[in-house]
């Protein structure tokens, strides 16, 4: 596992005519007089990509590149897309970076090209931190996907989940960088590409084209670019195993993928809080006409419906898959509620300080700090909270506000008061086109829908197919007081009411946020066990003695009179771990895999069933602020079938059958 999220900057000379050359590997990243013809040529051209895209019969088109550099290539394929597929078609680019530029750097290189300044600044303004990890970009409202991996480029591709049509294997020299073209990376290129993948390159070294032939690629030399003799072309031209079985890597009981693109007619999405209005908003702005059934006679009424609530991640000091889900769910959430919401109506980012519990924590913090495990730009030491932890990116969200921003996208229609009664499963879609996938039914309503996300928090359970999940609910009340309530107090107590002036997220063994409409909202407690739908004045006694220590008064300086509030179960889960993927037979699974039960380290890429188009997201706790939208967006690729924005690793821990695979492992024990 790692030691640091941190990513070394690449070591760049700027050269006297602007361009950038490489000091690692003593090359340059693009020449100045012909960067963009020699990118078309040698990657657009020579994977016939303008032909296929005006022809392209499937609705994505998934390109994957060794080497992110100055994203020209990205830049040039985005444009070349948009001039040749029509407007229903989706293009979805990854590549990988191990020493990626930094906002200002790519910014400086990319200056050189004003002719294609439209679609640079674009995405110099939707760059991420950079930090390891995969990071989803959305642009062209959605048409064009970029999935970004900083770090190694054979750990990258290990960790994706996707089908390629073509590969721009870019990058260095070989000669000048030999590490990258291992006997790893040509397995894990074979592993993602399907027959007909294409492929091109600038090198005609012969680690590469030895590399792709060993793994059953056809290659061949074609004229190189200007002055430069050969370059390799080639494609997968042999039979490959489903797709399935060739993201399984041993462990085909956490399938995610269906063989067959199934046709996305119109999906149905069942809550309106943030997953379900997420994964709505997700799918909707890929032009997918989803209906939101809600039961109650509003939306997000449940865990989703407090007034504010804050981003909180909780960050830890080692290398973990759930820390890393959590890492990348946080930074996607901050850029998506920075894009949808540029005035404040729900969002703002004022930062978040996590103050130490006790000693043991201040101390955990510090080692945190040391280790510098995390980007600056990320989390770093408090100026002015001893031993605590300042999270620039954070702040604080109206959670209803933000479900009706997601929930009014143009492809989502909403039913209130439509409870789900009935689910039937009508079988395989048909190549006939009769109707097929999943009958739902409410006591006003019934329709059919190719694919159905069970976002139903606690009420999961009502479902057969989800009866076996081991959800359970949490109470929390959350209280408010007046900001003038909470002034006058303290200056009846002889306290400084500048202490109420909170510019911050504040946290440490409850919450406090800024005000919001002349209110300040904290809180809040953790009852297990406990069914009480009422506000209790124990539970805003509790809340206040929170927010006397967040704030450094005097204990009994607010009273409870003063408060208002409101009760909400969290739908929480044993690890800790949020449930979302696609929904499998218990049954299926036991039968199919009960050699688990005699050998927990054995490996199959056999899938026990094909994926019914059924799936949840459901099991966010405390932190749905933070792993709702990353979670809609890997539904949105499941569903559609293209490239996850998740490792695959991460992608096991969040997935339903987990428990299923938990429990056969621990019966070879007992």
């Amino acid at each position: 596992m790692l030691t640091s999220y941190q990513l070394s900057p690449p070591d760049i000379r700027w050269g006297d005519d602007g361009a950038p050359h490489s000091s690692q590997f003593d090359d340059v990243y693009f020449d100045k007089e012909s960067g963009l013809e020699e990118t078309r040529h040698v990657f657009i051209n020579n994977n016939h990509l303008s032909d296929r895209w005006s022809s392209m019969q499937n609705n994505t088109f998934v390109i994957a590149e060794t080497g992110f550099g100055t994203g020209l290539n990205f830049l040039c394929a985005w444009q070349a897309f948009l001039n040749s597929a029509t407007d229903d078609k989706q293009l979805h680019f990854i590549s990988v970076e191990k020493f990626p530029m930094t906002k200002a750097m790519l910014a400086d290189a990319l200056k050189m090209w004003p002719s294609i300044a439209h679609f640079s600044q674009p995405l110099i303004n939707a760059y991420p931190d950079v930090c390891h990890g995969f990071h989803r970009i959305e642009l062209e409202q959605g048409r064009v996907q970029l999935t970004l991996w900083f770090g190694e480029a054979e750990d990258g591709f290990a960790a994706l989940n996707a089908d390629v049509d073509a590969w721009f294997l870019d990058g260095f020299a070989p000669s000048k960088n030999p590490e990258m073209w291992s006997d790893n990376l040509f397995k894990h290129i074979h592993r993602l590409s399907h027959q007909g993948t294409t492929f091109s390159t600038f090198t005609a070294a012969g680690i590469v084209r030895r590399g792709l032939k060993n793994v059953g690629f056809d290659v061949r030399k074609v004229k190189g670019f200007g002055q430069k003799r050969e370059m390799s072309v080639g494609e997968l031209n042999t039979a490959t195993a489903p797709l399935s079985e060739r993201m399984a890597q041993g462990k085909s009981w956490f399938n995610l993928r269906s063989d067959k693109r199934s046709e996305v007619t119109k999906v149905l999405v069942v809550g309106s809080g943030l997953a379900g209005a997420n994964t709505a908003y997700a799918l909707a702005k890929q032009g997918i006409k989803v209906e939101v059934w809600e039961q109650d006679n509003v939306i997000a009424d449940g865990a989703s419906g407090n007034p504010q609530g804050m981003l909180y991640p909780k960050l830890t000091t080692q290398d973990t898959y759930l820390n890393r889900f959590y890492l990348a769910a946080y930074l996607y959430a901050t850029r998506l509620y920075n894009k949808l919401d540029t005035v404040g109506t729900f969002w703002n980012q004022c930062g978040l300080i996590q103050i130490p519990k006790n000693d043991k924590e201040a101390e955990r913090f510090q080692k945190l700090l040391d280790q510098q495990l995390y980007p600056q730009s990320i989390l770093h030491a408090a100026t002015n909270r001893k031993d605590s932890l300042l999270l620039p990116l954070s702040g604080w969200v109206a959670p209803k506000k933000l479900c009706e921003t997601l929930l009014s996208h143009p492809n989502i229609q909403l039913r209130l008061n439509t409870k789900l009664t009935q689910l039937q499963y009508l079988g395989e879609q048909q190549e006939n086109g009769t109707a097929t996938g999943w009958q739902a039914a409410s006591t006003s309503h019934s329709d059919v829908f190719s694919h159905v996300v069970l976002c139903t928090a606690n009420d999961s359970k009502a479902f057969s197919e989800l009866s076996h999940l081991p959800i359970y609910a949490i109470r929390g009340q959350v209280s408010q007081m007046n900001v003038k309530d909470a002034v006058n107090a303290c200056r009846q107590k002889g306290e400084s009411a500048e202490k109420i002036n909170i510019d911050k997220v504040l946290c440490e063994f409850g919450y406090v946020s800024p005000p919001l409409e002349g209110l300040i909202h904290f809180g809040s407690t953790y009852d297990l066990k406990d069914q009480d739908t009422a506000v209790r004045e124990e539970g805003h006694n509790r809340n206040l003695t929170i927010l006397e220590n967040l704030l450094g008064l005097e204990s009994d300086t607010f009273t409870s009179k003063d408060c208002e509030g409101r009760v909400s179960f969290r739908c929480a889960v044993p690890d800790y771990t949020p449930i979302v993927g696609p929904i499998q037979s218990a049954e299926s699974y036991q039968q199919h895999y009960s050699r688990l039960s005699k050998n927990a380290k054995w490996k199959s890429n056999k899938v026990a069933e094909p994926n019914k188009q059924l799936y949840v997201n459901i099991g966010h706790g405390s932190r749905g602020l933070i792993s709702t939208p990353l979670s809609a967006c890997f539904i949105a690729s499941l569903i559609t079938n293209t490239p996850s924005p998740l490792e695959q690793n991460v992608s096991h821990k969040l997935h339903p059958s987990r428990f299923i695979i938990r429990d056969l492992k621990r019966s070879q024990n007992t």
